[in-house]
């Protein structure tokens, strides 16, 4: 049995913000890095290399959160 926690709507911000921050300071910290392949069109190893950095699959639930907030902010 799967024990879910019940969040309240500012929590879930709070852990949004939360992950929004560290996108931010991950392509702060890379920008020159990830502008390169972004130009180059490496997509695949520009996301790889953010799994990597934050050590999730690209499959997993948190991944594909990841993905879709750093697409939002880069």
């Amino acid at each position: 049995m799967r024990n879910k926690k019940i969040v309240t709507l500012t929590e879930f911000k709070q852990l949004d913000e939360g992950i929004q921050s560290d996108v931010k300071q991950y392509i702060k910290k890379n920008k020159k890095e990830l502008d390169s392949l972004a130009d180059d069109d490496n997509w695949e190893e520009l996301y790889q290399m953010m799994y990597t950095e934050f050590d999730v699959e690209p499959d997993s639930k948190k991944g594909k959160e990841l993905k879709k907030t750093f697409d939002f902010i880069f």
